[in-house]
């Protein structure tokens, strides 16, 4: 028997049998899950934002050209990166607390005008009866409209939050940042994440 297989076999007499895992912890609620994080990240989406408008005025640039830059010709400009994120986190009302969308036309054109609908967004959000409404709907399936593709089934608010919405809303972001730094303009992954995220300690071992 060759060392690699003595190895295995020991491995695998020796090994404890693999269990189940069970998380005894509360379940995070829906809105911890996804409300929390999205303003969040709406918020250092507005500072990136506000980094890209210093920078086109320092180098004389005109706002136009960033807002509408594209990575490649069959992506969308800035500008519609950082609607389609305000969208996915706007639409977490209706499909998780039966809320009633806000209706925007998509129709910011200006850096300021970016700015007032995050700012929007997050106040939408951050509604009082937005928390309660979600309870309860961890487990219940989800219905995703769409304009042109029909209708998605996602089987639990849950996988909904996880396997959708905050994935989409990083895919948008996430552009939204690589467009900027594309560009030349001075952010990093501190910015994205936010310098908050990160508490430094002097004695690791305490």
């Amino acid at each position: 028997m060759s060392i690699h297989r003595r190895l295995r076999h020991l491995k695998l007499a020796t090994s404890p049998p693999l269990r189940p895992y069970h998380n005894s912890t509360a379940m995070t609620s829906l809105y911890d899950q996804s409300v929390v994080p999205s303003v969040k990240y709406l918020k250092n989406l507005s500072a990136i934002l506000e980094k890209g408008r210093a920078f086109a005025d320092g180098k004389g640039k005109a706002h136009d050209e960033i807002l509408n830059f594209r990575l490649i010709e069959d992506m969308r400009g800035l500008t519609y990166q950082v609607q389609a994120a305000c969208n996915t986190v706007e639409f977490l009302l209706p499909r998780l607390a039966g809320i009633e969308k806000t209706h925007f036309p998509d129709d910011e054109k200006t850096f300021a005008e970016l700015q007032d609908r995050i700012g929007k967004t997050i106040e939408i959000v951050q509604d009082p009866k937005v928390r309660p409404a979600m309870e309860g709907k961890e487990k219940q399936p989800i219905l995703m409209p769409t304009k042109s593709m029909g209708t998605y089934r996602f089987e639990t608010g849950e996988k909904y939050v996880v396997g959708y919405a905050m994935a989409n809303f990083h895919f948008h972001y996430s552009t939204a940042y690589c467009i900027l730094r594309h560009l030349g303009v001075p952010i990093s992954a501190f910015d994205y994440l936010g310098k908050d995220t990160f508490v430094k300690v002097d004695d690791a071992s305490k």
